[in-house]
């Protein structure tokens, strides 16, 4: 049973809490006559960065070709290749910046503070302010770089720093992050960051931007620390229950966001679909469905097993768990999306928020809670950073530096074996998992991460940016299932005008996507509200 990390916020942190804008306001330091007397004050501190972690991740795969939103009015402009400076913000990211600052220029008075304690805190404070900037380099490219606690005179001078200095600073953060956490920590302490989840975030970020052996030696002292594996890497026949509230605290957890029911709740499967109410939810493209392979470990064009007709048959078993489809059985009820009044609530187009593309996500379905009831109210854990990312790192990074290295397909094949896919390899060029190349090879390791971590914290979106393929992919149509409608002559049927649905056959659903994504859309605008405040801030090209 998990253990929740308290998080307090004191009334004497009134002034790390507060949202304040980086370049209007200085930073309101806490009294140092009430504050940074004891090693409780830090710690109270750190734990105050912990909210900072994403979790509303969950439906970011709408801005990418995975899926669009059912809920149509919940669709952010992002999603519909809209890039509105008005839209973004980073005032929130840097008042999180600036707790750590606070916390790294007043730790030092702490009097008699116990050296190992101390680092522990320390290391927790490095990771947030590199996790943080990470976040915004990746998402504005340029962006100012404050490393100490801002008067209102520093905030009038401040510019956009180089990204590459940013990231240079970032990793030199995770670094000391490295340094000073420790590999583990006590089962009461469940949540701390640890030496692991610094590694793996530093990994994260070298490989976003190609830099291959940082990436690689990252991940690998991940997995040379011995502290993380897989669920049911022996493949039993229960990965599902990866995304349950059961797996909570799992040794391939690297970095969650705890939850609680009914006292931080985050409607996690309330929000992503109500499959017996049909609440549209994330609803995943065909794309998506296309992109897991037949049972062989071929992709399904070149499959001799799949039958577009019964496209669910003979597929990696992770589709089922990532896609709610057309007759199957959620909550004692089966699921009906063909597009006819007779269907019910869950058809296509049945209200505006069913399906869009006669899909549901399913992911996090856990059979255990009902929805209808208990849905929003749920202590499934955000999980930030699983082992798999590592291996799949690992793996993509080795092919770059040494092209179908054996430990690039072991690390690789782990992921695959774990749900029961045949092994890709380089030895057998009759099997339809074989890779002749690196850029075979290549491509097999970016398919495992778009079905791996499919309509999973919004990886695809900056999978897709940072190997440059993001104008390719986007400006495609997005589209759903094929279907179509025709006269049941032996059997009329009361209403919908004697209409049966085939699907899997006719016309395929195209659902309005992205349409007209550019370069420059690489990376966001700066936010208006921040230039307003602040004329040196440049915009980036093209917005």
């Amino acid at each position: 049973m998990k253990k929740y990390l308290i998080i307090i916020t004191a009334a004497l942190l009134t002034g790390l809490t507060s949202c304040v804008d980086l370049d209007l306001y200085p930073l309101e330091e806490l009294s140092d006559g009430s504050f940074w007397k004891t090693a409780k004050d830090a710690e109270m501190a750190v734990s105050d960065l912990y909210p900072s972690l994403p979790y509303w991740v969950v439906d970011e795969d709408i801005n990418s070709d995975n899926a669009v939103h059912g809920i149509k009015w919940a669709a952010g402009n992002v999603s519909k290749g809209i890039y509105d400076p008005l839209d973004f913000s980073w005032s929130g990211t840097y008042t999180v910046i600036r707790q750590t600052n606070l916390i790294l220029s007043k730790i030092d008075e702490i009097p008699d503070y116990n050296q190992e304690d101390k680092e522990k805190v320390l290391g927790q404070t490095y990771f947030f302010r590199a996790f943080h900037y990470f976040d915004l380099i990746r998402s504005f490219g340029d962006v100012p770089y404050i490393a100490k606690p801002l008067t209102l005179a520093d905030q009038a001078g401040v510019t956009r720093t180089p990204r590459e200095e940013v990231y240079a600073k970032m990793m030199d953060d995770f670094d000391r992050a490295i340094a000073y956490l420790p590999v583990s920590w006590p089962s009461s302490q469940y949540g701390r960051i640890t030496k692991g989840a610094a590694y793996a975030m530093k990994a994260r970020a070298a490989l976003y931007y190609g830099n291959w052996q940082v990436a690689a030696d990252n991940a690998k002292a991940v997995m040379d620390l011995g502290v993380y594996s897989l669920y049911d890497q022996n493949n039993t026949g229960k990965y599902a229950e990866l995304f349950w509230e059961k797996t909570d605290g799992c040794d391939e957890f690297i970095l969650v966001r705890q939850f609680k029911p009914n006292e931080n709740d985050w409607g996690l499967i309330g929000w992503e679909c109500f499959p017996t109410l049909g609440w549209g939810g994330i609803n995943p493209t065909q794309s998506l469905v296309d992109a897991f392979e037949d049972i062989d470990g071929a992709p399904i064009a070149q499959s001799t097993v799949y039958d577009a007709k019964k496209p669910f048959e003979n597929r990696d078993p992770r589709l089922e768990v990532n896609v709610l489809h057309d007759g199957e059985t959620m909550y004692g009820k089966t699921i009906k999306v063909a597009p006819l009044k007779s269907s019910g609530n869950t058809g296509i187009g049945q209200h505006g928020d069913a399906t869009a593309t006669g899909y549901y996500q399913q992911k996090w379905l856990d059979p255990s809670i009902d929805p209808q009831s208990t849905g929003w109210s749920m202590g499934k854990d955000a999980v930030e950073i699983r082992y798999a990312e590592v291996l799949l790192t690992y793996a993509e990074a080795l092919n770059e530096i040494s092209p179908l290295a054996n430990d690039a397909f072991d690390a690789v094949n782990q992921v695959r074996r774990r749900v029961g896919m045949p092994e890709l390899q380089n030895t057998n060029a009759s099997l339809p998992t074989y890779c002749a190349t690196q850029d075979d090879l290549r491509q097999r390791i970016r398919n495992e991460w778009r079905v791996e971590f499919a309509l999973e914290g919004g990886k695809r979106q900056w999978d897709i940016r940072r190997w440059g393929i993001a104008e390719q992919v986007l400006n495609e149509p997005f589209r759903g299932l094929r279907y179509k409608l025709v006269k049941d002559s032996l059997n009329a049927q009361k209403g919908d005008n004697n209409m049966i649905c085939i699907l899997y056959e006719g016309d395929e659903i195209i659902v309005a996507g992205y349409g007209g994504y550019e370069p420059h859309n690489y990376v966001y605008p700066v936010p208006q509200e921040e230039r307003d405040l602040n004329p040196n801030l440049t915009q980036n090209p093209g917005y």
